[in-house]
Order: C-alpha cells, then sequence, then structure tokens
C-alpha cells in the first residue's frame, strides 16, 4: 500500500480546486472500477489553515495514483494515523454528495 499527502492552501480553496481534485479522483476512481484499498481520506480534526487529504492505493496502481496527483500539491508518506483520518471517497466511502461528480 502506498500512501500520499495532499495539502490545499486557503487561497487554493477560494477558486475551489479541492472541489476539482474531488471531483477528478471519483473519476479515478470510476476508470479504474473502484479497486479496493483506493482510497480518499480526510482528517476527522479541523486545519487553522487549508485542507489536507490523504490517499492510499495498492501497489499494483498506486503510479495512477501518483500520476494523477502531480497536478496538486502532494508528497508520498509512510502509513498515517488512522484514527485521525475518515474515508471519503473508495470502497463503499463515497459520500453521498459527491455523488453528484458522476
Amino acid at each position: 500500500m502506498k500512501w500520499f499527502y495532499i495539502k490545499f492552501s486557503n487561497e487554493e480553496l477560494v477558486p475551489k480546486c479541492d472541489t476539482k481534485f474531488i471531483s477528478q479522483f471519483l473519476k479515478l476512481l470510476q476508470s479504474l472500477n473502484h479497486p479496493d484499498n483506493l482510497g480518499l481520506y480526510s482528517l476527522k480534526i479541523q486545519m487553522n489553515e487549508g485542507l489536507v487529504y490523504y490517499a492510499s492505493a495498492p501497489l499494483g496502481i498506486a503510479y495512477k495514483l501518483k500520476e494523477f496527483l502531480t497536478y496538486y500539491r502532494s508528497k508520498k508518506v509512510s502509513s498515517p494515523n488512522l484514527n485521525v483520518l475518515k474515508l471519503e471517497l473508495g470502497k463503499n466511502g463515497i459520500l453521498e454528495d459527491q455523488l453528484i461528480y458522476k
């Protein structure tokens, strides 16, 4: 499993870069037929500045996620503390309000 850290600054949130990111991540999920362990996670706690996501991918398709993330401020990280993360998109994790991006 590979993990990636994605951060949006407050300035990036104004033009809704995060909304575009979520929409494109959902398209990636769909194009790969919603594989197990490909997920997008948010922090359970609020940050003072910006917005942070973590993304996970199985080794076999991690290169596709990494390629997708080249357009965003991201970096590869070791496994994060899952106790502070909430699954937003992924197997059984699609939020009802995100279905509009289909």
